[in-house]
């Protein structure tokens, strides 16, 4: 099967990408078929970072061949991806964004089970049901990660929140500090 994958040519710290349409079984920088066009990262004019040639890659697609994730990526940006591929490019592009706010739920989770732990260390009250829920919330995050499940990562924000707020509102206020008095005379 010949695949449209990038070939990486430039130096350290300066990448420069040939798109190329390669036999599947070839190496990365082995025989290329045909030269598709260049993605250049470091190019400042953003309209000049990727230029393809767009009826040689029609004519591949045409032909069966298949992009790499990453030319996939670029060609359905590109708007050069028809049927199928276009659907299907549309459907994991909708479950990465998904995945991405699974992640930030995980993360802000994290940080909220980290201070639980940090307040259940500090006070002499009994914060261990707020930090379990906490840590459960946790977990129930890490198995939408998989399954790009948005919503329930944000359910489990939520229940990681409440776990918050109830472990604050449990824990005892702080005694005040005696207030020197003056001497009145």
């Amino acid at each position: 099967m010949v695949r449209l994958r990038m070939q990486r040519f430039g130096r350290t710290h300066r990448p420069f990408y040939r798109i190329n349409a390669i036999d599947q079984r070839t190496r990365r920088n082995g025989r290329v078929l045909e030269n598709l066009g260049h993605y250049d990262p470091m190019c400042k004019d953003e309209d000049k970072q990727i230029v393809l040639k767009i009826e040689e890659i029609k004519v591949w697609l045409a032909k069966g061949a298949q992009p790499s994730d990453t030319v996939r990526d670029m060609l359905g940006k590109a708007d050069i991806l028809e049927g199928d591929m276009k659907a299907k490019w549309i459907s994991d592009r909708a479950t990465n964004m998904k995945r991405g706010e699974c992640k930030k739920a995980r993360k802000e989770i994290e940080g909220i089970v980290a201070s639980l732990e940090k307040m259940a260390g500090d006070s002499d009250a009994d914060l261990t049901p707020f930090v379990n829920s906490a840590k459960k919330a946790f977990n129930m995050v890490q198995n939408t990660l998989s399954l790009a499940k948005d919503d329930e990562a944000a359910k489990c924000l939520a229940a990681a929140k409440d776990a918050m707020s109830k472990a604050e509102s449990a824990k005892p206020a702080p005694a005040p500090e005696p207030v020197a008095e003056e001497a009145a005379e």
